[in-house]
């Protein structure tokens, strides 16, 4: 499709995967958003909505916007390499990010029951503990890396302690995650077949190593989200089902929660008047948290499939087109937000849509939270002289999911809790 940009757009903006403008898309949505809120991106070759209001609305409707997109995402392979990934695209297929009602109600409702008030509230202490213990693990050096030593570490142990998985099995599953993380690459940009090698080998991995595991939560449950997936007597989930739901519930996990902490401990050192508000009353975290949600949030977009053919904005998207909905762009939208562009952990209210809305709306939201609030709260506390480190900040190459590789940070050496 060949759709002419409004004049004054430069088209040297439009490749949203460029190191600068992955590292700071925000003012490129602040320049289309006016005179573009619909906008046609090449690059992407996909519809950018812009507009906090458009978002809220078009989340809402999943008869117009669909979240099937299977068919888009392989349309790059031959018919060779389809059969070749054939169980990944199989996966990735029956996940509940990937399906609308009914099928989508269908996968969520047992997550939903799982992920009860009780069980997550229930791992307050537990998250509390481990954030301390990875923090005891780099006090003494006086310097660390965010992302690999504390927003990578706590998710995946929190994660697994969530669904289940045994303290000796964490590694290899956190590693198979990663991997099929670089293989889904939701950011837009079509996956090499080496990614989707890792990707399939995972999954195959996976699709032995779940329904193993649940076989054993049956003979012997526990508090946890996967005996109360396998107990469930009304339409038990299938084997297939089951392991889709564990992949999604480990990848979009540890995404959200890894880029929460990294993106929200650099927004925090950037505007330092607000950093030490927050460790002078630390009431202040839910807030807080809140507020680094919607300034710079995890998940920065979800992409969308046009089920017809209609209007918006003088646009018009067609049936099949590619529709990315910019919860980023939406969270800066100074219609919604006052000056938008400004961190303020004070902001009341804040409608922010970073766990996206509508049937689609974060399972693990409240899970996020907590984690935010104690990894924010112990890092604040514990280490209350905090800066960047020496190095040069890298984004991820992926714009569905926001977030860091490194965020060298320096502090103080203190002591670990058991010697004080």
């Amino acid at each position: 499709m060949t759709v002419a940009a409004p004049v004054g757009l430069l088209p040297e903006f439009d490749n949203l995967l460029r190191p600068d403008l992955i590292a700071d898309p925000y003012a490129v949505y602040d320049r289309w958003r006016p005179i573009d809120p619909v906008h046609w991106n090449a690059h992407l070759d996909a519809w950018l909505l812009l507009r906090y209001d458009d978002v809220l609305s078009l989340l809402s409707d999943h008869d117009l916007l669909s979240s099937d997109r299977t068919e888009a995402f392989t349309a790059h392979l031959t018919d060779a390499e389809r059969e070749r990934f054939r169980a990944f695209i199989s996966v990735r297929k029956r996940m509940l990010l990937y399906n609308d009602p009914p099928r989508h109600t269908e996968l969520r409702k047992p997550v939903q029951r799982g992920m009860s008030v009780r069980l997550v509230n229930g791992m307050r202490a537990k998250i509390q503990d481990i954030a301390d213990g990875l923090v005891d693990d780099v006090i003494e050096q006086g310097e660390m890396d965010g992302i690999q030593d504390i927003g990578y570490r706590l998710p995946v142990i929190v994660n697994s302690e969530l669904i289940g998985v045994p303290v000796a099995d964490r590694d290899k599953v956190k590693d198979w995650t990663a991997d099929f993380i670089a293989a889904i690459n939701a950011g837009g940009a079509n996956v090499g077949t080496s990614d989707l090698e890792r990707g399939q080998n995972a999954v195959l991995a996976m699709g032995e190593y779940f329904p193993a595991l649940a076989r054993r939560k049956r003979e012997n449950p526990a508090d946890d989200l996967l005996s109360s997936l396998v107990q469930r007597r009304e339409r038990p989930l299938s084997d297939e089902d089951l392991v889709a739901t564990c992949i999604v519930l480990m990848f979009a996990g540890l995404e959200t929660a890894l880029n929460l902490v990294g993106n929200g401990l650099l927004a925090l050192l950037r505007h330092e008047d607000q950093m030490r508000q927050l460790q002078a009353d630390p009431s202040l975290t839910p807030a807080a948290v809140e507020e680094i949600l919607r300034y710079d949030g995890p998940l920065h977009l979800v992409g969308r499939r046009a089920t017809r053919t209609f209007e918006l904005h003088g646009r018009t998207i067609r049936a099949e087109d590619k529709v990315l909905v910019m919860l980023g762009a939406a969270n800066r939208d100074p219609d919604m937000f006052a000056d938008p562009g400004r961190l303020d952990i004070h902001r009341r209210p804040n409608q922010h849509v970073s766990f996206s809305h509508g049937v689609h709306y974060c399972p693990g939201a409240e899970l996020s939270r907590i984690l935010g609030q104690t990894a924010f709260d112990t890092i604040l506390r514990r280490l209350p002289d905090l800066r960047l480190g020496d190095g040069e900040l890298e984004y991820q190459p992926n714009l569905s999911f926001r977030g860091l590789r490194t965020l060298p940070l320096s502090f103080s050496p203190g002591r670990r809790l058991a010697d004080r």
